[in-house]
């Protein structure tokens, strides 16, 4: 979790295991991306491919299977090809999902492609004539947006065909009529998208995890709502498990589910942790630090050894309460953090994630400002940085499983796997994944071989605007 906000990084082209750095060449080639279109059935019929060029865009498209004549297309702002709300009419309708057309520069306006975007949506382009085979191919420029990150990026957004022709005078969509196919606009050379779980909302910005690992039910929670959402597997839909805003989860960052299937939910600014039913989504109790204007109470690990260690990433302690079912309504402020070797930087995020290794002896905790990550002793409370061939700047949620540790790295959109010693004392980078689904990562859980990775955006909490719907997505785990 970051609470101040920090510039866009760049993605990386495509989904990239990594040893070592990626060779300048691979670096220099411009992007190309695509579209594999499908019809409401879910049948394959057509495919878009996207490149980059000096002048914007240039798009390759061919479709099969519609009427003769012509059909209206666009590239749409959201990315999902899902039923959804009809702006006119509220009408669930077939790719509804896919919202309105993209239009970067805000010109609120449909027109025609030859138009500039401050004049037209980015999105317009001209209309598929398809002949009488109902097979239809073409090449098209668009000036203006492109496959490069920022805001003008086409990547994660939708295209669609559209049963009449656009008009390209008629507000908001050219009178194109119904959306007969859609495909989501990705980077050529990914492979096929696992599992993913979408928000309903636009402030959503979810941010920690936790997975039952019998059921592969989840658990995330919303950065700017304190919401709690439950991800059901197989179920592509999130669903709301238990309003934020009470005392206590005005935010919800960091999360744990414990044996006694109670959620620990980190509450940022207001210094608390929330204990949650995984069950009815009642709060059970909320867990206070000291008061603080400076607080920002941000990940939790739940030990071996009865406890729960939480970070504040601005205040330099470790604070700790039993893990029983009599909860106390205090945490314990076990560590000062000022006597150790760890250093707080001033209005950055400090200590942030945190796990216990399986025997709880130790706990390694990520200090996201210095890329730094330290080991805690939880008998005698020794803290030591653990060696490693290279820092981690920006590092945020981890994911430990057995000695191999998980740096979700946010600003770099980057899943680290760290080789850890016996002794969790000295590590080396193994391998790191990025991929240009991956969108400010804050952290992850690991089931059954596979990340599931928290997609917060909270990179675009003002300006650009978040991608929508804000998702968690599955990769496999280097």
């Amino acid at each position: 979790m970051k609470p101040l906000l920090l510039p866009l990084a760049t993605v990386a082209a495509a989904v990239c295991l990594l040893a070592g750095p990626t060779p300048a060449s691979a670096q220099a080639a411009p992007p190309a991306a695509r579209a594999t279109l499908r019809d409401a059935a879910g049948q394959t019929a057509g495919e878009a491919r996207f490149t980059e060029t000096a002048q914007g865009l240039s798009l390759d498209i061919e479709v099969r299977g519609l009427s003769p004549g012509q059909h209206g297309f666009h590239i749409h702002q959201h990315g999902e090809c899902a039923p959804g709300p009809d702006a006119a009419t509220g009408k669930i309708v077939p790719f509804g999902a896919a919202g309105p057309h993209f239009d970067p520069l805000h010109s609120r306006n449909h027109g025609h492609p030859s138009q500039p975007p401050a004049e037209a949506h980015g999105g317009d382009l001209p209309n598929l004539v398809v002949g009488a085979d109902g097979r239809a191919r073409l090449q098209a420029e668009r000036p203006g947006i492109g496959l490069k990150p920022g805001p003008a990026s086409v990547l994660g957004r939708t295209l669609v065909v559209h049963e009449l022709p656009d008009d390209y005078r008629s507000d908001p969509a050219g009178n194109s009529g119904p959306r007969l196919l859609c495909g989501m606009i990705e980077l050529a050379g990914e492979p096929p998208a696992g599992a993913r779980h979408t928000f309903p909302g636009s402030n959503v910005f979810p941010e920690g995890i936790a997975v039952d690992e019998t059921s592969g039910t989840a658990y995330v929670g919303s950065a700017a709502e304190g919401h709690l959402y439950k991800l059901e597997p197989g179920q592509p839909r999130a669903e709301l498990l238990s309003l934020g805003g009470s005392p206590g989860r005005r935010a919800a960052l960091g999360i744990r589910l414990d044996a006694h299937r109670r959620l620990w939910v980190a509450g940022g600014a207001e210094g608390t942790v929330a204990l949650v039913d995984a069950a009815s989504g009642r709060t059970l109790a909320v867990l206070k630090t000291p008061h603080s204007p400076h607080a920002f109470i941000n990940d939790l690990a739940l030990s071996a050894d009865g406890h729960a260690y939480v970070t504040d990433s601005f205040r330099p302690v470790l604070f700790r309460a039993r893990n029983v079912v009599d909860q106390p309504t205090q945490l314990e402020p076990w560590l000062d953090l000022g006597r150790t070797p760890i250093r707080y930087v001033s209005g950055e995020t400090n200590l942030n994630g945190i796990v216990a290794t399986p025997d709880g002896r130790y706990l390694l905790a990520m200090q996201s400002a210095t890329g730094q990550l330290w080991r805690i002793d939880t008998r005698s409370q020794a803290v030591q940085p653990v060696q490693l061939d290279a820092t981690l700047p920006h590092g945020d949620g981890l994911v430990l499983q057995g000695r191999e540790l998980y740096v979700v790295r946010n600003v770099e959109n980057e899943i680290v796997r760290v080789s850890l010693e016996p002794d969790y004392a000295r590590g080396r980078v193994a391998q790191r994944l990025s991929s240009s689904r991956l969108r400010y990562p804050t952290t992850a859980a690991l089931v059954r071989g596979q990340l599931q990775i928290v997609n917060s955006q909270l990179d675009k909490q003002k300006n650009p605007p978040p991608l929508l719907p804000f998702d968690v997505i599955q990769l496999p785990a280097p």
